[in-house]
């Protein structure tokens, strides 16, 4: 099938393969491993807002062989998602190796959502992997925490990010100075997905221009 073409350089130039991955060398190690075994742990990702959680998820089904499910819990946060697209997804027939439910925003879930998903990552343990993102760990119960294995993503480095942002000024074709590049990200560093938007913002005319008034935009969560 094919990809669609995103606008929004954030969701363009997500990452899709693991060298397009940056930061988190501890976490990317890992990664690695599972993408050659073609199988995850239960694992939470953890961090301030645009530290790359979704991206991480999403890049994991996409390297992996499975059938995966995933649902934004800011939305979709109550018992009858759990009873209704959880159980019915993890209990299906497939034809690949291993199946991945991707929660997202999974600290917006219920308590009762989450208690029942205690037996759920059980229950289903043999063929289902479950990967949580959350921006604060501390709403996540206990009973979770003690069953899924956690990552705390960190940004990466002003360098990397540099780097990123150089890349895909390339890619684009847009004339730039690397000092324009160092400002914007002093504008919006650590938040990844807010640097992008104010890359693409200020890069309208054909070259990145950063104005003074960058460093009043209101971060994006």
């Amino acid at each position: 099938m094919e990809q669609p073409i995103h606008y929004l350089w954030s969701e363009k130039f997500r990452p899709t393969t693991l060298e397009n991955y940056i930061g988190n060398s501890i976490f990317k190690a890992d990664l690695r491993k599972w993408i050659k075994d073609g199988t995850i742990p239960n694992i939470i990702l953890s961090g301030i807002a645009g530290t790359g959680k979704t991206s991480a998820a999403k890049l994991i089904v996409n390297c992996i062989e499975c059938d995966f499910l995933y649902i934004n819990a800011s939305s979709e946060n109550g018992i009858e998602t759990i009873r209704e697209k959880v159980t019915n997804f993890a209990s299906s027939a497939s034809f690949k190796p291993i199946k991945i439910i991707i929660l997202d925003e999974a600290d917006f879930l219920t308590p009762l959502a989450q208690a029942a998903l205690r037996n759920i990552i059980e229950t289903f343990s043999l063929g289902t992997r479950f990967i949580f993102t959350c921006n604060y760990y501390e709403r996540i119960s206990s009973p979770i925490q003690s069953r899924l294995e956690r990552y705390e993503l960190q940004p990466p480095t002003k360098i990397e990010l540099a780097k990123h942002c150089s890349n895909i000024l390339d890619i684009e074709g847009i004339q730039y100075e690397l000092s324009e590049i160092k400002k914007l990200i002093e504008s919006s560093y650590p938040d990844n997905r807010q640097t992008l938007i104010k890359l693409q913002s200020f890069s309208k005319s054909g070259k990145l221009i950063v104005t003074d008034s960058s460093t009043n935009i209101s971060k994006v969560s």
